[in-house]
């Protein structure tokens, strides 16, 4: 028997001759979850195509389900594949009823495209096919794998991902595309190569191929008008480093009026030291967390201008506070007095309690740091008490 790397190309471009499969009459989107006969059919016409969904009990070869699994989903990718259809992402919908109407004929037979291996039997590609699948489950299943695999198997996703990126940037452009086509063409052939190896366990050869899939699906983006991961996270840096240098500004003009700007420093120091760990996020190709670095950046820039005289808005917020607590007691001494004089203090009781209620508010912001709200509300509570005062006169 051939070597998989050998068919492996063969088997996702199209088998080498016709097979015979189940007939279908698709009438609606099928998807993970689905359930029906419809289920079923298209089970069985995967599984007699070649395209196993399990190679034993539920779903395999005579004994097929009426409900749409991961199993299903994973044939009808390979089978997406194979006909060139895209996005390759095992939603049975339009294009698919489409594709699969053009390939049944009347005989219930399916017409994979001409045969670009003739020598190789049907047999022997769907046996290869049937040991692709039962080291695709052992790929799956398989715990402790190799920091090799691993970093191959995830940039082969990451490949497939920035290729789908790509002819979805294609379809949208009004370019020209002649470039970015060339461009994916190259990171297919790469991805099958990355695949191949993967599975004849080279797993360095995979890593080197995935990554030039990837290199060259990304250069299709970029020739089709998108922008880049790297150019994007860019832009996030750049963001950045204004509201690093707006605060900057603001914390200099503050510092000149004699603001206390002490807290704002700090918080302008932490940022800039978040936006140089980003950068070195950036540079070693990790986007994700340069992005958040850099978020976590313009927060701290904004954190650092509210905190410009935050010292001096903490003080007046405490004073506010001992000042509505004096006045409470001295509302409440009166109040007292009045009661004893028999005088009607219902008024004044409920303004005190309002009093009250918005001296516990400010105290509340106080402890959240919310300076200025806190000295609002212990004027209003100042204010409050005077009124309760003014009710017994």
């Amino acid at each position: 028997m051939k070597t998989f790397k050998i068919l492996f190309p063969l088997f996702v471009l199209a088998l080498a001759t016709n097979v015979s499969a189940a007939s279908c009459n698709f009438t609606k989107d099928l998807e993970l979850n689905s359930k029906g006969d419809d289920v079923r059919c298209l089970q069985q016409y995967l599984n007699n195509s070649g395209y196993f969904v399990a190679l034993s009990g539920a779903g395999s070869k005579g004994q097929e389900t009426t409900v749409f699994k991961e199993k299903t989903k994973e044939a009808v990718i390979m089978w997406q594949l194979a006909n060139g259809l895209s996005p390759a992402q095992g939603y049975f919908g339009a294009k698919s009823r489409a594709k699969y109407n053009s390939l049944v004929k009347s005989t219930g037979t399916v017409s994979q495209g001409e045969s670009t291996a003739t020598s190789t039997s049907v047999s022997e590609l769907q046996s290869e096919i049937v040991s692709l699948q039962k080291q695709l489950a052992t790929a799956k299943s398989s715990s402790g794998s190799s920091a090799e695999k691993t970093k191959a198997a995830n940039k082969i996703k990451e490949a497939i991902s920035m290729i789908e990126d790509a002819e979805d940037e294609i379809d949208d452009s009004d370019k020209d595309t002649t470039s970015a086509k060339s461009n994916v063409e190259d990171a297919k052939d790469d991805l099958f190569d990355a695949m191949s190896s993967f599975f004849d366990d080279e797993y360095a050869d995979a890593l080197d191929s995935a990554d030039d899939a990837y290199k060259n699906a990304q250069d299709a983006f970029e020739d089709a008008g998108g922008e880049s991961r790297e150019d994007e996270v860019n832009d996030i840096i750049d963001d950045a480093q204004d509201d690093i240098d707006k605060a900057e500004t603001k914390i200099e003009d503050a510092d000149d009026n004699d603001e206390d700007v002490s807290e704002a420093e700090d918080l302008l120091e932490e940022a800039q030291n978040k936006l140089d760990e980003a950068e070195e996020a950036l540079d070693n190709e990790d986007y994700d967390e340069a992005e958040d670095l850099a978020d976590e950046a313009s927060d701290l820039a904004d954190e650092a201008i509210d905190a410009i005289g935050n010292e001096d808005a903490k003080e007046a917020a405490k004073d506010a506070i001992d000042d509505a607590e004096d006045d409470i007691n001295n509302a409440e001494d009166d109040i007292d007095e009045a009661d004893d004089d028999g005088d009607d203090v219902d008024d004044a009781e409920d303004l005190i309690e309002d009093a009250r209620e918005a001296l516990n508010d400010a105290k509340d912001e106080y402890d959240d740091e919310n300076y200025e709200d806190a000295e609002d509300l212990a004027n209003e509570a100042s204010d409050l008490a005077q009124e309760a005062i003014d009710s017994i006169n």
